[in-house]
């Protein structure tokens, strides 16, 4: 009687009718603003049922996708974060791949763009890119072997061997869905860097201890011999989890808390001393009215969640305007007016005000301001100085692991940048963060490009002998000894060796490093494809300010003086490898040559006497006119009254 209740309860939920579902959709659906109460059977990879005494994990995709639509969510975008096809619109940023042993951080890409590579042409295999930076995505995408996406493309096999052991790197629902402080973050990054991808979610919800690791596995082992298979890891599932039917309680929300996006979208800043403290700084200005992330980037069921720029085109075919800081605050259109009435034609949905935002009026800022300037340029990001900051970011630096970070971990990245959006030379200035390429490469052709990093690790680590850092051992352990020229110079020799290349070569700060032509020394070069050298930019909008903490809040010479932060902020050239090289203006970046923007200020000096001196000059042509006003009517009396006389 139990199982037959089980089966059915499973069967009203993969075959619901319209009674249980929206429209046509053969899905379950509460069609109620309260949460649904989660109580459900779980299944593991090979759909079979998990009990207590299970210790298989369970699948994501055979146990939410009983109820919902796995298929069209695993479309979304947080998903598929590697996949070129499914990405549209702006620039992200990139994954930058670290290695502290041999000074790398290599800007990878699958969507393409400048100083980008794409992983399977640097010889980096989905694989790796999975272990790499899987505990940064939700699952799904490339990390799951149930589909054609994930297989290698150099593997001739077609899938690399090391997925027969680890499993697939499911969409994990509960990443984002669960309760905040009910998802364990933590756990679930070290099983990914264990290569335990199929037991991240059971380990994430903490529903049971899993013991062993594929990482221990050698590359190589037959996935079919018994002795192999046994130290796959294995679940003991927490009995108290269980009710007394079998079911697990999944306590979950529709929306997601800001807790689960801080998870991939921290930023801190970092000085001399180290990683600034918290609370020396502002939250975003929507989180102190109370906003959360999800009102403003949103989603269907289709995940393809709203980034919130200006001309955002999501691929749902909603008009998501309204969900960017102009369409909220502006109104997607200007207010259309009768030439007889003051009503507004423009729909309701296009006006201003979206969750009570308030209008700005922006008093005396002449148009151009909106062609030029992104909204962010004034009021989002970290607050400008006279030079860029050091940032990190979650999915550059890991932020939210127990590690203790100093400020000093590579990828080296700063900002705000103040320039257009990198391939869109249309776009209006925007604020941005910026780092500049670190990797050993080769160069034919007078063309560059980048060796495999593990490679290159196994290749160099005699000659650099470096057992954890490179910028310490290296570039900081003796100033006095010139020891970075000559074990980079033994490491170009090993890897021209090894890779058979005539020229081998080391990127950092904007510079190329080759062999010179003595022992132990090294020479500079350039090459044709600068992209490849060249600080990459990607832009960012939060923390978003208040109005009297924008950029030209205090009038126009905040901007337009020879010391106007978007303009005359520098970022210094900054990479493993130190070396001196010349700031680099904001202006320069945006193509505004120094002299025209000197004339251009000398306009906006003496501005404020100037109206000063022509509300005078009007004051007295008034005061003149007036007078003259009153002679002529005085002339006119008397003239009036001589004529009087003469008729009398």
């Amino acid at each position: 009687m139990h199982a037959n209740r089980i089966w059915l309860a499973s069967l009203i939920c993969l075959w619901a009718t319209p009674s249980f579902a929206a429209g046509d959709s053969r899905f379950a659906h509460s069609n109620s603003n309260a949460r649904y109460l989660h109580h459900i059977d779980l299944y593991d990879v090979n759909n079979r049922k998990i009990t207590a005494d299970s210790d298989q994990p369970y699948s994501t995709r055979n146990t939410c996708g009983r109820c919902h639509d796995f298929e069209t969510i695993s479309h979304g975008w947080h998903f598929n974060a590697f996949a070129n096809e499914i990405h549209s619109g702006r620039i992200s940023e990139p994954w930058i791949w670290t290695d502290m042993r041999t000074g790398t951080q290599l800007p990878l890409s699958y969507r393409g763009g400048a100083g980008r590579f794409h992983p399977d042409e640097v010889g980096i295999t989905r694989f790796e890119m999975t272990q790499q930076f899987g505990a940064r995505l939700p699952g799904g995408g490339l990390g799951d072997i149930t589909t054609s996406a994930s297989a290698d493309a150099n593997d001739s096999s077609g899938l690399s061997p090391r997925w027969q052991f680890t499993g697939s790197l499911e969409v994990d629902c509960m990443v984002c869905h669960a309760v905040s402080g009910a998802y364990d973050f933590q756990s679930r990054r070290e099983a990914i860097e264990d290569e335990n991808f199929a037991w991240a979610p059971t380990v994430g919800l903490r529903l049971g201890a899993v013991s062993g690791r594929v990482g221990s596995i050698r590359d190589g082992s037959d996935p079919d011999d018994e002795r192999v298979r046994a130290r796959l890891p294995k679940v003991a599932y927490d009995p108290q989890r269980f009710g007394s039917d079998g079911t697990v309680f999944m306590d979950l929300v529709r929306m997601p808390t800001n807790n689960a996006c801080y998870q991939c979208h921290s930023m801190r800043q970092v000085n001399d001393e180290g990683i600034e403290a918290r609370w020396i700084h502002d939250n975003d200005v929507h989180l102190i009215a109370g906003m959360n992330c999800v009102d403003c980037h949103r989603n269907g069921i289709d995940h393809h969640i709203v980034r919130g720029y200006a001309g955002e085109q999501n691929p749902s075919g909603v008009d998501v305007a309204t969900l960017s800081c102009q369409g909220c605050h502006l109104g997607t259109e200007a207010p259309a007016t009768s030439a007889d009435t003051e009503i507004s034609f423009v729909s309701i949905v296009q006006r201003a005000g979206r969750l009570g935002s308030p209008t700005p009026k922006h008093e005396g800022l002449p148009p151009l301001h909106f062609e030029k300037l992104s909204c962010t340029a004034c009021h989002g990001g970290p607050t400008p100085g006279e030079t860029t900051k050091r940032l990190m970011t979650s999915l550059g630096h890991g932020l939210g692991k127990k590690d203790h970070l100093s400020g000093n971990e590579m990828p080296m990245i700063a900002g705000p940048i103040y320039a257009a959006v990198p391939d869109q030379s249309d776009a209006a200035v925007t604020p941005q963060r910026a780092t500049w390429p670190a990797y050993w490469g080769r160069i034919q052709d007078d063309i560059i490009e980048p060796l495999p990093p593990e490679r290159v690790y196994q290749s160099t680590r005699r000659a650099l002998r470096v057992r954890k850092n490179f910028i310490d051992e290296v570039i900081l352990k003796d100033p006095d000894d010139p020891q970075f020229d000559a074990k980079v110079s033994a490491a170009l020799a090993a890897l021209e060796s090894e890779f058979e290349v005539e020229q081998a070569a080391y990127v950092s700060t904007g510079r190329i490093y080759v062999r010179g032509d003595e022992d132990a020394t090294l020479t500079t070069r350039t090459v044709a494809n600068v992209d490849a050298v060249e600080m990459i930019r990607w832009p960012m909008a939060h923390n978003v300010r208040p109005a009297n903490w924008s950029l030209g809040a205090t009038g126009c010479l905040e901007c337009h003086s020879n010391d106007g932060l978007i303009f005359a902020s520098t970022v210094i050239p900054s990479g493993p490898a130190i070396t001196e090289t010349d700031p680099i203006t904001m202006a320069s970046l945006q193509g505004i040559d120094e002299t025209d923007r000197d004339r251009w200020n000398q306009l906006f000096a003496g501005r404020k006497q100037f109206k000063f001196l022509t509300a005078a000059s009007l004051l007295v042509l008034l005061i003149m006119s007036l007078v003259g006003f009153g002679w002529q009517i005085v002339r006119l009396y008397r003239g009036s009254g001589d004529q009087h006389a003469a008729s009398a």
